[in-house]
C-alpha cells in the first residue's frame, strides 16, 4: 500500500536532478502553438524504447529514463516554480521531514558556504553536540568530507554530505589557523529550533524566529511569557533568512501574536476552495508594538507569519521585500522510496492579498551590504556590536522610537 504524507507545508526547493528540460527551455516552449499530443501513452512507450535502443551512452537504463519523466512531469508543471514541484531521493525526504521535526542526523554545527573555494566555514557549534565534543571551533573551515572536496558545488551539497545515518561516521579535513586537523565524528540526533530573544534595550527586545518546525510554537510561546513578565513596550521579531518550513506550525505560532477570533491565513485550492485559519489563542500583550525584519529569503511561512501580523495588528516592516511565495506544497511517497512534491493550494492574508511572485513591501527600506549576512552578524556579535553593521536592525529600533 502506499504511503502518504498528506500535511500541507511549506519547505524549500530541491531540484535534485537534472534530466527535465530548464525552465527557461519550458517556457520558451510554452508559448509556441502547441499540437495535441495524441497516442500519449503509444508514442510515450515508443520514444522511450528508441531512446533505449538507439541513443549513444549505452548505460542509460529504463530507471534512468521513468526518473528523468517523472521529473520532468513536476518541473514543468509551472515553469516560474519549477522549484517547489520536484522529486526527492529517498535521503531528500528524510532531510525534509528531519527539518521539519527540529531533529536532524548531523555533528551540530551552522556553516556559511563559499562556492569559490568549496569550503565550509565553522559559524557556531552547538553545544554538547558532537562536534562540540570533537573540538571543532567557530571560524575552522571544512576542507574536505569524506575526502570529497566541494569546489564548484553548492551548499547543499556539502551539508548532505555531513548529514548522515546516526551511529555513522563522518571524516573531515579541517583547517584552523596553519594547521589541518583530521576528524572522525559520529552522527548523533541534533535538535535545532532556532529561536532566540534577544535584549535591545530597556524597553525593546529583539525574537528571532529562523524556521518553523515543530517545537516552534512552544519555544516562542516561552520567549512571549517571558517578554509579557517584562517591562518590554516594543518587540522586533527577525524573520530574515527564514525559509518558511511547516504550514501548520507557521499558523500555531502566529496565532500567539493574533487575537483570538481572527483570521491568521486563507488557501484556496484548484476546486476554488476557500479554508480560513482562525486564531484560537493570543498569548502577546496588546500594548506591545511589533516590527518585522525582513529580506529577499524571508519566505512561504515567515511571509504569511508577515502578512498576518501586518494586516492585524499594523506591524511595520523594516528592510527588503519578501521572497513572495504564497503557496503550499503537498508530498507524496512514492512505492520505491521516492517522493513527489507538487504545490497544492495558494494562500491570502487577512485582507485577502496574495503576493506571490509579488513579496510583501517592507514599509521602511533598508538594504544590507552584499557582504553582510544577518544570520552571520546573529552568530558572531552581540546586540551592541551588531548595530555597527546590522543597518536593518538599526532602523528598526529607530522606527521604533517614532512609534
Amino acid at each position: 500500500m502506499k504511503k502518504q504524507i498528506s500535511v500541507l507545508f511549506f519547505i524549500l526547493g530541491l531540484s535534485p536532478f537534472s534530466f527535465a528540460v530548464t525552465p527557461e527551455k519550458y517556457a520558451e516552449w510554452k508559448e509556441r502553438p502547441q499540437e495535441q499530443f495524441t497516442s500519449a501513452e503509444e508514442s510515450f512507450k515508443m520514444a522511450m524504447d528508441k531512446i533505449l535502443q538507439k541513443y549513444v551512452d549505452k548505460g542509460l537504463t529504463k530507471e534512468d529514463l521513468y526518473r528523468a519523466a517523472t521529473a520532468g512531469m513536476l518541473e514543468t508543471l509551472n515553469s516560474d516554480e519549477h522549484s517547489w514541484n520536484t522529486l526527492l531521493s529517498p535521503r531528500e525526504l528524510q532531510e525534509i521531514q528531519n527539518d521539519l521535526s527540529g531533529q536532524v542526523s548531523g555533528i551540530g554545527i551552522e556553516l556559511k558556504f563559499d562556492d569559490t573555494t568549496g569550503y565550509g566555514q565553522i559559524l557556531s557549534v552547538i553545544p554538547n553536540s558532537p562536534s562540540s565534543k570533537a573540538g571543532i571551533q567557530r571560524d575552522d573551515q571544512i576542507l574536505s568530507v569524506n575526502g570529497q572536496r566541494y569546489k564548484g558545488k553548492q551548499f547543499k551539497d556539502i551539508v548532505a554530505a555531513i548529514r548522515g545515518k546516526i551511529g555513522e561516521k563522518v571524516s573531515l579535513k579541517i583547517l584552523r589557523d596553519d594547521k589541518i586537523i583530521s576528524l572522525n565524528i559520529k552522527r548523533e540526533v541534533v535538535p535545532w529550533t532556532p529561536v532566540e530573544l534577544s535584549k535591545v534595550n530597556g524597553s525593546t527586545q529583539l525574537l528571532t524566529i529562523g524556521y518553523f518546525t515543530g517545537d516552534t510554537p512552544k519555544l516562542v510561546e516561552e520567549k512571549i511569557t517571558a517578554i509579557n513578565n517584562n517591562s518590554v513596550k516594543n518587540l522586533i521579531i527577525d524573520l530574515r533568512n527564514n525559509s518558511g518550513g511547516s504550514f501548520e506550525k507557521a499558523v500555531q505560532t502566529t496565532e500567539l501574536f493574533v487575537p483570538e477570533g481572527k483570521v491568521i491565513v486563507s488557501t484556496k485550492d484548484r476546486e476554488e476552495k476557500i479554508r480560513s485559519f482562525t486564531s484560537k489563542r493570543s498569548l502577546l500583550r496588546k500594548d506591545i508594538k511589533v516590527i518585522m525584519l525582513t529580506n529577499n529569503q524571508t519566505s512561504s511561512g515567515a511571509e504569511l507569519f508577515t502578512g498576518a501580523l501586518k494586516d492585524i495588528l499594523g506591524a511595520k516592516i523594516v528592510g527588503e521585500k519578501t521572497l513572495g511565495k504564497w503557496n503550499a506544497q503537498m508530498i507524496e511517497t512514492l512505492p520505491n522510496g521516492y517522493a513527489i512534491k507538487f504545490t497544492t493550494q495558494g494562500f491570502q492574508s487577512p485582507n485577502g492579498h496574495s503576493y506571490q511572485h509579488i513579496g510583501l513591501k517592507p514599509d521602511v527600506e533598508v538594504m544590507l551590504p552584499k557582504n553582510i549576512d544577518p544570520k552571520e552578524l546573529r552568530i558572531k556579535h552581540d546586540i551592541p556590536q551588531r548595530f555597527e553593521h546590522d543597518t536593518q536592525l538599526k532602523a528598526a529600533v529607530e522606527l521604533v522610537k517614532g512609534i
